[in-house]
């Protein structure tokens, strides 16, 4: 639901979920699955700022 079948290779990072396809799934909004599951609206991102220098 959203979540990939495979696990990641070591050292990369895991894909983010799937909000749209997984509330499509349950018949709810994006909005509403991500509220109930504590999403924060912009998420952190590790060594973003340095990253993009």
């Amino acid at each position: 639901m959203g979540v990939p079948a495979n696990p990641p290779a070591q050292g990369q990072r895991p894909p983010r979920p799937d909000f749209a396809a997984a509330a499509q799934k349950l018949g709810v909004s994006e909005q509403k699955l991500k509220d109930a599951l504590g999403v924060p609206a912009n998420p952190p991102e590790e060594n973003r700022s340095d990253a993009r220098r």
